[in-house]
């Protein structure tokens, strides 16, 4: 079963939720190969380590080099799966934010988290956390329009889930403050730690622990959300790993 839900009797209790920061990784090597090849030790022990239910997300930036871009997150998502048997389920797509004219002209607009699970039937991710205001609602067809046909079945459901829509994988503020009505009226990047602290809230509950790897400058944004921060040793992932074998 897919945990969507924001009722706290249906969640998991026993989870954990695991984060990789490949973003080093990428910028300090000379190839893209080379920064793949750097994370070859994690995605084996990590996958033994982790539970069913529980999730990895892989922050990752893409590249400009030598005249060409980087693919690096797609290539990183078939790195990992080739390495094991991880199931890529999304990818979220965050926009960079820069007010900073002296960069470099080509330079990626966006930076991607790769979504990971062991088992794509049973793995704990609560959508309810992070939806976002429905656009048109009580806006069309007079607002009359409160139910109508599943697209997933041949029945009459609700139109508009009272949490909120879908935020999608192209995760971006939505601003509604510039009209009286309920209609977007613009739509901006959400800053990096925001789109860290919607995987937090519907990768794990409160309370529960986030293992992280190459990323202590998540730290206070973990703590934030009332969760408790923990950093892998990838030495010790590693022993744990050839013991289990």
């Amino acid at each position: 079963m897919v945990e969507q839900t924001s009722n706290s009797m249906s969640k998991k209790t026993s989870n954990q939720m695991y984060i990789v920061d490949l973003r080093e990784a990428v910028s300090s090597n000379q190839t893209l190969r080379e920064a793949l090849t750097e994370s070859n030790s994690l995605w084996k022990p990590l996958y033994n380590r982790m539970g069913s239910s529980e999730t990895l997300w892989i922050i990752v930036s893409n590249e400009y080099r030598g005249g060409k871009m980087w693919p690096a997150a797609m290539a990183a998502a078939d790195y990992i799966r080739n390495q094991a048997s991880f199931i890529l389920k999304n990818t979220i797509t965050v926009h960079n934010i820069s007010d900073d004219n002296n960069v470099a002209d080509m330079i990626s607009a966006y930076n991607e988290i790769l979504f990971f699970v062991k088992d794509k039937r049973n793995y704990q991710f609560h959508k309810d956390e992070i939806r976002v205001s429905h656009v048109y609602e009580g806006n069309e067809w007079g607002g009359e329009r409160e139910k109508g046909t599943s697209a997933y079945h041949d029945t009459e459901v609700r139109r508009y889930n009272p949490d909120g829509k879908d935020p999608g994988n192209v995760w971006l503020e939505e601003d509604r403050s510039q009209t009286p009505n309920q209609e977007l009226d613009e739509t901006r990047p959400i800053p990096f730690d925001e789109s860290i602290r919607r995987c937090i809230r519907v990768g794990s509950q409160e309370k529960e622990k986030i293992h992280t790897i190459w990323a202590t400058n998540l730290a206070d944004i973990i703590t934030c959300e009332n969760r408790e921060f923990i950093e892998v040793d990838v030495d010790v992932l590693q022993s744990e790993s050839e013991r289990k074998s």
